[in-house]
Parts: C-alpha cells; structure tokens; sequence
C-alpha cells in the first residue's frame, strides 16, 4: 500500500492511497471464504460450491463489500502510518477499482495549528449590577400571580378579564379543525386569535355560542392558516381570579419567611445573585472575544459548517417550545445555519484556543472535579448521586465531553486571573 499526504487550506489535507492487486486478490479469497458455506445454489450442497459458480453468482456483491473493506482498512493505515488525527468522517472521492488496483482520496480535516499570542493581560469591561425597586415589585407580582385562587361566578354573564371553562368544537373548510372539553379560556383582548374573547362577552353558563373569525396566517396547521373558521363554545363555568395581598401571610405561605420583609429580601438577593451570574457571563464573553481577536488560526470549514447546522436546529426546537410551529422553519433550516455561521466560527475558534491554553498550562479536569460535577447535577437534577455516576460511567462519550467543559471553564478561569 502507497500513501501521501498534500497539506490544504482550511486545515484540510488530501491522502491518496493506492492498493495493489495481491491485496485486493487476498480480500476477494476471504470473501469467497466466508459466503461458500452459506451460498444457495441450485445443484449444489452448501459449503461445496466451486469458487468460479460463486463468482458467477456473487461477482457485484463481492466487488462492494471488497471495495468496502479495502477502503476501511487502508484509511485506518493511513492515519496511522502519516500520524494524522481527523477531525469526523473522511470524504472519499476519486475511486478507481479494478482487479489490478485501488486508488482513492480521503479529504479529511485535522486540527489547526496554533502558536498562541497573546492570552495574559486581556482587557473586558465587567457590568456594574444593580436591582431596581420596581423589579423586585414584579417578582413579587408574578408571585401572587402564581398563588391567585380562583372564585366562581354565578350571577353575571362572561366580562373581560373573567376566566371561562367551556367545551368547543372548531370547524373550518367544512372539516373539524379541533374538539376540546373543559378547556380554559382568559376573557382577554391581546390573544392568538383575535376577536375570539369579545364574541363570548355576555354570553351565560350553560349557554352555546358560535364564534366566527380568520386563522391568522401563521396558524400551526397549515392546511387552515388564513381560512374562515368556526367554534361552537358551550359555556359550563365562568371564574374570576383574585390575587392575595402582599403581607406577611402571604410571605408565610410563599415558604419559609417569617414577615414580607424577608420574602423581600429574598427576592432581592435573588436577583442581584441572577444579575451578578450573568454580568460574569457578559465579562467572561468579551475575554474571550479579545482572546480571539489576539490569535488567529485557521478553522476547519467542515467543522464551522456542523456547528451551524446544530445552532440552527436549536434556534428551531426553541421557537417552536416558544408556541411557534416547528415545520414553519423546518424550509429555512439552511438559511438559519447560514445566519449563524459567524457565531459557529466563533465559537469554535474559541473552543481550540481553549482546548491549547489548557495543554499548554497543564490544566486538567481532575476526579476531585469531576465528582463535584457529579453531586451538582445530582443536586441540580433531585437525582441520586450514584445514579449520576452511574450514567457517566455507562456513556464514555458523555464524560468525555463533561470533562473536556471543566477543562474549559479552567482554561477560562485561568484567562480571567492574567486578565488587566
């Protein structure tokens, strides 16, 4: 077997390989082996078929399954006799096969090579944090909101702001769109469909309205989107919610405060902690966008391009986990990678360098790290600890990922103590 190596931009490089015949007349032998003992061919016993009938009979799946094997092999020597280490899976092209020869070409990627310039004495802005009065107000706010009780209403038709259990069946194009019992419905003006709410003001327990309006165009079945559609509401209940006052038994029943002063305090410290994690986040990011900015490297473009794709497809699974439909992006996935394309490279320029300060300064991801990751997620996740452990043990490519982000989150906090 022959193999060079052509060194590429983009850290890509092309390996040829070229296979002789003795190599190839060796792999169809084990192949012809290996089938004779099973081959079903009428005239014949099983295991006693010639070799030139099972060449008749086998010729195209040998020549596939040989091609296959060569080529596996051979690329496997290949990186081991040129000590390469890709980076995913290889793109072979320009094969030729015959009896006599294989030749081919692996496109692979590797990692860059780095000389790290500057990393010490970075410069970053961290925000100043502060909590205002009014957003410990709508903390509190949101928290009665999630106490509010419920009050049934039986001496008045439905009016705004009131809450209505009905039953209601949704037509559309002459087909039902939908069929929903006891479903709740907020007597509101800002709603999905609009004008749905101020058809049932008025409207009694017990009574059936029918309720006429447009899907709008971004309706989640796209069959409907922009079509007349139809709800037959039976009202059953009408509700109206009351919030608790803001006192010290409403604090008592928040959990375990002894006045609302407390359960203001709490809240306070609580945002002043989110606005601080996040404030070290921002200062964090702008390290590293000048450690980028300080070390160009080469990036490998195959690479660049899946982290795209995976940005992507994340922005998707959130918007449609935002109550946004998921087939209405599934058409502009690569569009979406493209947009994100400047932050995948970012991203993994960011990753190298990392992964190089922490070579170069010896930092690791030590077992006394790695179990106080354990019990963070066990706590984090209400989890056993042993049932974390147990995971991480059972799935190696999991824990080499945990590992690799502590090594990560070192390498940064490295960054931060030599920042200016």
């Amino acid at each position: 077997m022959k193999t060079s190596v052509k060194e590429q931009k983009n850290c890509q490089k092309i390996i040829s390989v070229e296979i002789g015949s003795e190599k190839i007349h060796k792999e169809y032998e084990q192949f012809y082996k290996a089938i004779a003992p099973q081959a079903k061919i009428p005239g014949f016993r099983p295991g006693k078929v010639p070799q030139h009938i099972l060449v008749m009979h086998y010729s195209k799946q040998a020549k596939d399954e040989v091609l296959k094997q060569l080529i596996t092999d051979s690329y496997g020597a290949a990186l081991r006799e040129n000590t390469l280490e890709p980076l995913g899976y290889p793109d072979i092209k320009d094969v030729k096969f015959d009896d006599k020869k294989l030749s081919y070409q692996a496109v692979i990627e590797t990692r860059p090579k780095i000389k790290l310039g500057r990393v010490g004495g970075l410069k970053a802005r961290k925000p100043e944090v502060a909590v205002k009065p009014e957003e410990v107000t709508e903390s509190l706010d949101r928290l009665r909101e999630s106490m509010a009780q419920f009050k049934a209403v039986e001496d008045r038709p439905v009016a705004w702001q009131d809450y209505v259990i009905a039953d209601y069946t949704c037509t559309a194009e002459g087909k039902e769109v939908e069929k929903r019992q006891d479903d709740w419905f907020e007597i509101k003006e800002q709603e999905y469909l609009k004008g749905f709410s101020g058809q049932l003001i008025g409207a009694v327990i017990g009574e059936e309205r029918q309720v006429e309006l447009t899907f709008p165009d971004n309706f989640g079945n796209k069959e409907f989107a922009g079509k007349p559609a139809k709800f037959a509401v039976k009202i059953k209940e009408i509700k109206t919610k009351q919030l608790p006052e803001l006192n010290d038994d409403l604090a008592k029943e928040a959990g375990d405060y002894q006045s609302l002063e407390d359960l203001k305090k709490k809240v306070y410290d609580e945002i002043l902690a989110a606005k601080q994690k996040e404030a070290e986040a921002e200062y964090e990011q702008a390290l590293l966008d000048e450690l980028v900015k300080h070390n160009k490297i080469d990036l490998p473009e195959r690479l660049v391009a899946k982290r795209a794709e995976y940005l992507a497809e994340q922005a998707v699974h959130s918007a449609h986990s935002h109550g946004l439909p998921e087939d209405q992006h599934n058409g502009q996935r690569e569009k979406l990678a493209k947009e994100f394309e400047p932050e995948a490279r970012k991203q993994v320029h960011t990753a190298f360098l990392l992964d190089e300060i922490a070579e170069k300064e010896k930092i690791e991801a030590t077992e006394a790290d790695v179990r106080q990751r354990y019990e963070a997620l066990a706590e984090k996740y209400r989890q056993p600890l042993e049932a974390i452990e147990k995971y991480y043990q059972e799935h190696h490519e999991a824990l080499h990922s945990l590992r690799d982000q502590i090594k990560n989150e070192k390498a940064v906090e490295y960054i931060k103590k030599n920042a200016k």
